[in-house]
């Protein structure tokens, strides 16, 4: 019974002691003294960082703002049903003063002052058991994504991935309610939040699919700038928070399930009030005490196992880059011995014709050779850098020839990649294009210049081809050349326009772009 006083005793002045430990300023205490009461806007359904109940506001933050509540005498009081799309708009007209967690952006410093951050969690990808495998961000280009309105995370993905089709819900909840019913194929939310909902809420359907390369979410209190004072007050409480402590706040809310409506503030209160309650009270206490430990340790356990997925997923993902990286290197291997095969036959070929046939058919081949170098040799495997592809297609087209003309290149790409559906025909006509101004275009010229200019706009790709040579018609060509133009701007779904002058040869393309 002596050490049931003492713990008793202990809880009971825990906040008195609490307050004692922080020395507020006189300015600080002034402003407490003028602020009894603090209404904040919050995000009603954020479990298990905030979670607002039939007027009780309980979580991981609630813990946080108790603590507040706790050092200061202030009564922090949640303004009733309210919504997160709310808060930010009453942050904004100063309506709200303060929200108690808040993402921290650059748009959002523009009129907030914050804490530092003292909650953190990674951003992951929640999508179906069944469906396809995902392994980043990028995969996920053309799918659908469900993202809560108003959060910073859905303004993050809308600006960095522009190719993921996003569809806004009010809530969390709704958002894993879309990927559970196939309305969307997958979900970014924090790592907590998320789990918290496959084992508590019934989505057991969904899993964690894929980390993604971001920070993780970093989540502090956010105040109205006249309001700074207060932010320093809180700022102050945090700080007084040890580790140990943070730690076991969030172990208990994301471990423990929230339907057993467990509150640490209405125990304390249960308990002073039954102080003197019988033995057989404090024994069964202890017995359901024990009970609530092994949860804890299992839930924390299961919190172990999904990092250590995360980790393979990740492993997985270097892997399979890898194994792509390979078999494009091979690719080009065996595209180089083609052309080698193809030059030695025509170095053996009688007939000139032949000759000039075979030795066309390893440029085009080269050219192909050069976009598996090219994937091999980045960290991109859907993509190749445009300009520094077709530079390096032209300068070995150019250096290809025996008779070295003296060429000025002048190449310019108002798009950063290509696709690989468009790379190799834009690639073959680019090498008949190259390949004629050197044949014909430049024919009894030691100098010449060739000017490609490409462009995306949107839903188009232009592509403007222009020397300052006459191409001369060779009467013994069947136009083969010609002829594969045509086939690589059709299979682009594309077309062209040429225009011959005294001043040179012009080609304009305009193809569809492949995104």
């Amino acid at each position: 019974m002596n050490k049931l006083f003492l713990i008793i005793s202990q809880l009971f002045f825990c906040s008195f002691l609490l307050s004692q430990a922080i020395s507020f300023t006189d300015s600080e205490k002034l402003w407490i003294q003028e602020h009894p009461v603090v209404e904040f806007g919050y995000e009603p359904k954020w479990e298990p960082y905030e979670i607002y109940d039939q007027g009780e506001y309980t979580g991981i933050v609630g813990e946080y703002v108790q603590r507040i509540e706790d050092a200061t005498g202030i009564e922090m009081r949640p303004i009733p049903d309210i919504s997160w799309k709310k808060s930010l708009e009453g942050l904004k007209s100063g309506s709200v003063k303060m929200v108690p967690s808040c993402a921290i952006d650059e748009e959002r410093k523009k009129y907030l002052v914050f804490t530092k951050p003292y909650v953190s969690d990674p951003l992951v990808i929640s999508t179906r058991r069944e469906y396809e495998f995902v392994s980043c961000l990028q995969d996920l280009y053309g799918h659908t994504v469900a993202l809560p309105e108003g959060y910073w995370t859905t303004s993050l993905i809308k600006n960095d991935h522009p190719k993921i089709k996003v569809i806004e819900k009010p809530s969390i909840q709704a958002c894993l309610e879309a990927v559970s019913f196939e309305e969307a194929d997958a979900y970014v939310g924090s790592l907590g939040v998320i789990s918290y909902y496959v084992n508590h809420k019934g989505f057991t359907n969904l899993k964690i699919a894929a980390p993604t390369r971001y920070e993780d979410i970093k989540i502090a209190m956010a105040f109205n700038k006249d309001w700074i004072v207060f932010r320093d007050i809180c700022q102050k409480v945090l700080n007084s928070i040890s580790i140990q402590e943070s730690s076991r706040i969030r172990q208990d809310w994301i471990s423990v399930r929230y339907e057993y409506g467990f509150s640490w503030s209405k125990a304390l209160t249960w308990m002073l009030i039954i102080g003197g309650i019988a033995l057989a009270a404090l024994l069964l206490f202890y017995l359901w005490n024990r009970s609530l430990k092994k949860q804890v340790a299992e839930k924390t356990k299961m919190q172990e196992t999904l990092k250590v997925s995360l980790d393979q997923i990740k492993k997985q993902d270097r892997e399979k880059k890898v194994l792509l990286q390979e078999i494009h290197h091979r690719v080009k291997n065996n595209l180089q011995i083609i052309t080698s095969l193809i030059r030695l036959q025509a170095s053996t070929a009688e007939n000139e014709e032949i000759e000039s046939s075979l030795t066309d058919a390893t440029e085009r081949i080269r050219a192909i050779a050069l976009i598996h170098e090219k994937i091999y040799n980045t960290s991109e495997l859907n993509y190749i850098s445009a300009q520094e592809y077709i530079s390096a297609l032209a300068n070995d087209i150019i250096s290809s020839f025996s008779d070295s003309k003296k060429v000025d290149l002048e190449i310019d790409c108002e798009t950063s990649e290509l696709d690989l559906k468009a790379i190799v025909p834009l690639a073959l006509i680019l090498n008949e294009l190259i390949t004629n101004s050197l044949k014909y275009g430049f024919k009894g010229k030691s100098t010449g210049k060739i000017t490609i200019y490409l462009k995306d706009n949107s839903t188009t790709l232009t592509l403007n081809y222009l020397d300052n040579g006459q191409w001369l018609d060779n009467p013994g060509s069947k136009n083969f050349g010609t002829s594969l133009i045509s086939i690589f701007t059709d299979q682009l779904e594309g077309s062209y326009k040429l225009t011959k002058s005294v001043t040179g040869t012009q080609y304009d393309f305009e193809f569809k772009a492949y995104k």
